[in-house]
């Protein structure tokens, strides 16, 4: 695989230097470059990460180091809008990691243009994964089982009906009120987080 040795040379490390890193010997850094070996699918991850390149480039599956047309073709975003994202990033000295790894920063940018990321609204939205996991626990700590299963079913679906009161789901020993009040504030923290973003314009 020539284009490690390529990418090695412009990374400006030696073989030696690659091989200690990857814990393996010059001669098998050597095989690597040459071809008569291919490095199995871990190692050549690593590889692409000290070489901070992608793997597609390293076989040969795109002829652009840096990676950006798999980038745009795997999210939707141009160059320029993770340029500028990238941009904003390193103005704001917001940037988790290596500041220098490209691919690093690229998946940074990805993560914020998306709403996942270290934005205000990413960071607000990982809230809500968070919230519906807790709602499930009180679900779970509260309704009694036998009570669930005498509910109608469509396939694996439970079908709760109108005239079902909580109180007719959960243990005889628990609190319906208690139950309705905590899910209600659950539900409403919710709602407020989404707000958060709106009412500021958040990015």
């Amino acid at each position: 695989m020539e284009r490690i040795k390529i990418a090695r040379q412009k990374k400006g490390i030696s073989q030696k230097d690659l091989a200690d890193l990857l814990g393996l010997t010059q001669q098998a850094v050597s095989y690597y470059e040459k071809g008569s070996r291919i490095p199995d699918e871990q190692t050549l991850s690593v590889i692409s990460d000290i070489l901070n390149v992608p793997t597609e480039y390293l076989t040969g599956e795109t002829d652009d180091p840096e990676g950006w047309d798999l980038w745009e073709e795997a999210t939707g975003y141009t160059p320029e809008q993770i340029k500028k994202e990238i941009k904003r990033m390193k103005s704001a000295n917001h940037i988790v990691g290596d500041d220098k790894n490209l691919q690093n920063l690229i998946s940074q940018a990805v993560s914020n243009l998306s709403g996942t990321g270290n934005t205000d609204r990413g960071i607000l939205n990982s809230l809500v994964p968070k919230i519906i996991d807790l709602q499930h626990e009180l679900s779970k700590k509260y309704e009694d089982p036998e009570k669930l299963d005498k509910l109608p079913h469509i396939g694996e679906m439970r079908i709760r009906p109108a005239n079902i009161r909580t109180a007719d789901l959960i243990y005889d020993d628990l609190n319906d009120e208690a139950y309705n009040k905590a899910m209600d504030i659950l539900m409403q923290a919710r709602r407020d987080l989404a707000n958060i973003s709106s009412d500021l314009r958040l990015n």
